[in-house]
């Protein structure tokens, strides 16, 4: 315990919430600003989804990356150059509210500026995670990846906070200039971290070919452009159907020839394919943003909304650093805390499907939020550790945990779409078409509980195993 109190633990604590929590504080912003980026722009507020997409999609090509870019020698050369590309975007962002240049310049500053502003904070969250599987430690190793899961969340509950009372009072532009500060804070604590840790076996990143590596660029961009498409023409235009088409082909192809494009093998370790997979499902069913639109289209309060939210996560983060409390005294009940959360995660998101004949329980409401997002909680905190924790010196495993979250967020996001609009499509009305996207929520956590049984033996997540070092 004295461990845990210790100056170095405070530094990596503070580097490690910072690793993956700055991204989500500049998507947070966007999400409570979005009238005022919608009248910077000239947009409706609806349209400023394509701000945030912009972010998402900067941020998943660069934790594809990761693994190929981050080598033992040449961390802090990386985490110079995106916090300098971060500084660059976020300061480009407040020097253009001030400004006020002509529409066409603001829009290409502004969307150009997040998605590398994404980009480079993205690269964060893999180096947090890499100082975390360098902890020789155990239990300081435990501790840290619950502070690394509780990130996010918690900025999700302080960002919108800080911005109603900050960035109101001084300006979202100047809101920024403090937001471009906190990557030079990650800058510094960097040689602090890897410092302490120069001892300890780096893992070696996988050797991947530039040209090889491009097809997986080339597939996230046509996804990127499939989403895209969606958002701006719709599912029913021949150009999504042409994209998602070509996305899907380069799917397969990227798939079948997955040994091919890889110089060596990347050999999973044991088990840890079925946790990804749970990681996965698990953030499908916590996307939040189709039934709180629901409740903006059936006339909740602004102050209901944002409270519901406020329980939701206080809830996450409850979740997170009570089940990391847990395994830190008792490592084994890393089972019973992973189906405590697939049951409370179903729970919550089947409560949603009663939303159309209970709008005005606000007690529903609430209760189905804080409960998904518990479970939610709860599960990513289980499943992190343990493929944290059989990771051994593999790179890509090491890193997995935060492409897998964002991937999982963006599918989410993109696949509700798709769901919603065929169902307006198909001539039902909006409650139909919420029913379904909330059924399909509900559904993930269905599957996520098929892959634990069937995908390999329940005890897989107590047991994985890390993989043989590669032979140097």
């Amino acid at each position: 315990m004295k461990r845990l109190l210790t100056l170095q633990f405070i530094v990596l604590a503070v580097f490690v919430l910072l690793g993956n929590g700055i991204r989500s504080i500049g998507m947070s912003t966007v999400l409570v600003s979005q009238g005022e980026f919608a009248s910077f722009l000239n947009i409706s507020a609806e349209r400023t989804d394509m701000l945030i997409e912009a972010i998402m999609g900067g941020s998943l090509l660069a934790l594809a990356l990761a693994p190929f870019l981050i080598t033992p020698h040449g961390a802090m050369r990386l985490t110079r150059n995106a916090a300098a590309l971060a500084v660059l975007c976020y300061g480009a962002i407040g020097i253009t509210m001030h400004v006020n240049p002509s529409l066409l310049t603001r829009e290409v500053v502004v969307i150009a500026a997040f998605a590398f502003g994404g980009f480079a904070v993205a690269f964060f969250a893999p180096l947090a995670q890499l100082a975390i599987g360098q902890e020789r430690d155990s239990r300081t190793q435990s501790a840290l990846t619950t502070i690394w899961t509780g990130a996010q969340p918690i900025a999700l509950l302080a960002t919108p906070q800080l911005v109603k009372y900050v960035a109101f009072d001084i300006g979202v532009g100047n809101f920024f200039f403090v937001l471009a500060a906190l990557p030079v804070v990650f800058l510094i604590l960097v040689p602090l971290v890897f410092r302490s840790q120069a001892t300890t076996t780096r893992p070696e990143p996988v050797s991947v070919h530039w040209g090889q590596l491009g097809a997986i660029v080339g597939l996230l961009l046509l996804f990127q452009a499939a989403t895209l498409s969606v958002s701006m023409a719709g599912i029913d235009h021949p150009v999504t159907h042409v994209l998602m088409a070509l996305m899907v082909l380069s799917g397969v192809a990227l798939y079948l020839f997955r040994h091919r494009l890889m110089n060596r093998s990347v050999a999973l370790p044991t088990g840890v394919a079925t946790l990804m997979a749970l990681l996965f499902l698990l953030q499908i069913s916590s996307t939040g943003l189709y039934d709180t639109a629901y409740l903006v289209r059936h006339l909740c309060s602004i102050s209901f909304i944002a409270d519901r939210a406020t329980f939701g996560a206080s809830a996450q983060i409850a979740g997170v650093f009570g089940a990391g409390a847990l395994m830190l005294r008792w490592p084994r009940l890393q089972n019973q805390l992973l189906w405590t959360a697939l049951a409370l995660a179903f729970a919550g998101s089947a409560m949603m499907l009663m939303y159309p004949d209970r709008t005005t329980d606000a007690l529903l409401l609430i209760a189905s939020k804080a409960l998904l997002s518990g479970g939610v909680g709860i599960g990513t905190a289980v499943l992190v550790r343990a493929i944290l924790a059989a990771a051994g010196g593999n790179a890509v495993v090491i890193m997995a945990p935060a492409f897998l979250i964002l991937l999982g967020t963006e599918v989410s996001m993109e696949s509700l779409q798709i769901v919603f609009q065929t169902t307006t499509i198909l001539g039902y009305d909006e409650n139909v078409a919420y029913e379904n996207v909330f059924l399909v929520q509900a559904l993930s956590v269905v599957a996520a509980v098929a892959v634990l049984l069937f995908g390999r033996p329940q005890p897989a997540v107590v047991s994985a195993q890390p993989a043989s070092p590669r032979p140097r």
